[in-house]
């Protein structure tokens, strides 16, 4: 009698934005079941709903914290701000899906539902502490996004890809699980706040399942020397996907790490500290240095995305709720910047012999202004020059690193970030200072002009306006460490 009394009943309102979502794949999926050929503009429209009614919910509710399903799911600030940043971006994904898959003649219908299920795994991952319910969402998310990088028709970088991507994906979900059945072993429990701040007698089996555990995720977030999947899977997927997998990805991938941050920080803050400085610093400056010799542009902003990783890693080795802050405000400012450059090459794609080679976007300004212009913004924004969001990002973490007297580490920042100059400037100047030598002949959608026009907007707005975004993150950060 006393299990029945123990039931949980769960509190479903605390998951129904993901509950929203998941209902919203599996229409899209029934609808390209029962159609011969889906309508694209009715799957958008239901992707529209689906997602809009998600994020009305969350915002509409943004305070409620609790958990649920037995200490499975968590709602609180942090879910909720990450899950916000996650729709919206999604939602600005699609008004780039239609042109840009018809043009490469690859316009499936299983894009849809796919996109709305990896969306539902990146929110729960952001959204528990436990392990299963990790690698679940983990599974959804990476199998996903394996799907989406393939999805060219006759196109061998994208197959080849998503071939790497797989690989590294399962064994980085591999070492991962090995890495939860070691921390079981140790606590007798699947829950990482019971696990790390549990005193056990196996404490090997604690420091072993937690090494395999961030090599599964350094892998995911392309750290050094995990890295070696993301150039190939981001030059070769879809363009709209990569931004999606540069953004979207990259919060989902993090947030968890973010969330553990605070308990590792308590118990193992040297070693922390120590590892996380060190796979930063090299991340930093192999992406950075690798980035400057590419003559591929797609290719570049891949190796910038690595860098960037180290740059939000440096800010995690600050084991304090200021590095946490500067983690989830660099966080969002990378998905917005990363997704906004991605974006702007998904439409100059279109043009007529056009191979994303820098001597491509050489004059840029004297055919298309409004691109060159949005994409300039952009590259200064990734680059950190004030006024923008890029700038007052990399100072917070730059702040952190010397209030926890990580010299060695904020020079070393400074560095990679010069180094970063070489590249970014050298395509402004070719896009402004050299005279154009062909014609681009484009017609972008309006759907493409707005959320290009706002992601390059809002880059500037957040760095002249950086207390806006700041007073968002600061309670979610500050939450995880009174947790």
């Amino acid at each position: 009698m006393q299990e029945f009394i123990n039931i949980e009943y769960p509190n479903v309102l605390l998951v129904l934005p993901e509950i929203i979502v998941l209902i919203t794949g599996f229409i899209l999926f029934t609808l390209d079941l029962i159609q011969k050929r889906l309508n694209h503009g009715i799957a958008i429209s239901i992707s529209l709903t689906g997602y809009i009614l998600s994020i009305l919910y969350i915002l509409l509710n943004f305070h409620v914290s609790g958990t649920t399903f037995y200490n499975l799911y968590v709602r609180d600030a942090f879910s909720s701000l990450l899950q916000a940043v996650m729709i919206l971006l999604t939602m600005a994904l699609l008004g780039f899906t239609t042109l840009y898959y018809r043009h490469r003649s690859s316009l499936y219908g299983e894009f849809y539902y796919i996109l709305a299920f990896s969306l539902a795994g990146g929110m729960f991952l952001v959204s528990s502490y436990n392990l299963v319910v990790i690698y679940v969402a983990l599974e959804a998310v990476s199998i996903s996004f394996y799907i989406l990088t393939a999805l060219l028709r006759r196109d061998f970088p994208s197959k080849e890809g998503a071939y790497k991507y797989l690989i590294l994906g399962g064994l980085s979900i591999a070492l991962a699980s090995y890495g939860a059945g070691f921390m079981y072993l140790y606590s007798g429990s699947l829950d990482l706040t019971y696990i790390l701040t549990h005193i056990g007698e196996r404490k090997e089996f604690l420091i072993l399942g937690l090494v395999l555990f961030l090599i599964g995720f350094a892998i995911k977030i392309g750290a050094v020397p995990f890295h070696f999947w993301l150039p190939d899977a981001y030059q070769g997927a879809p363009t709209p996907i990569t931004a999606y997998m540069a953004s979207v990805g990259k919060l989902a991938f993090f947030a968890p790490l973010a969330r553990i941050m605070p308990l590792v920080s308590e118990h193992f803050e040297n070693a922390w500290v120590i590892t996380i400085s060190i796979i930063s610093a090299v991340t930093m400056l192999y992406g950075n240095l690798v980035a400057l010799s590419q003559k591929d542009v797609k290719r570049l902003l891949a190796y910038s995305s690595i860098a960037h990783s180290g740059y939000i890693m440096a800010g995690m080795a600050v084991a304090h709720v200021i590095g946490l802050k500067a983690v989830l405000y660099f966080l969002i400012a990378y998905s917005i910047m990363g997704m906004g450059s991605f974006l702007v090459l998904a439409v100059l794609e279109r043009a007529k012999e056009w191979e994303n080679r820098i001597e491509d976007f050489t004059g840029l300004r004297f055919s298309k202004v409004y691109t060159a212009v949005a994409f300039m913004l952009l590259l200064l924004a990734l680059l950190g020059v004030p006024p923008t969001v890029g700038f007052v990002a990399k100072a917070l973490v730059f702040l952190s690193l010397v209030y926890k007297s990580l010299w060695w580490l904020a020079i070393v920042m400074v560095i990679a970030t010069g180094i970063s100059t070489g590249y970014y400037l050298r395509l402004v100047a070719v896009m402004f200072m050299r005279k154009s030598e062909r014609d681009v002949e484009i017609s972008m959608g309006m759907s493409e002009a707005l959320v290009i026009g706002l992601l390059s907007v809002s880059v500037v707005l957040l760095g002249l306006l950086p207390m806006f975004l700041w007073d968002i993150v600061s309670p979610s950060a500050e939450l995880l460490f009174r947790r």
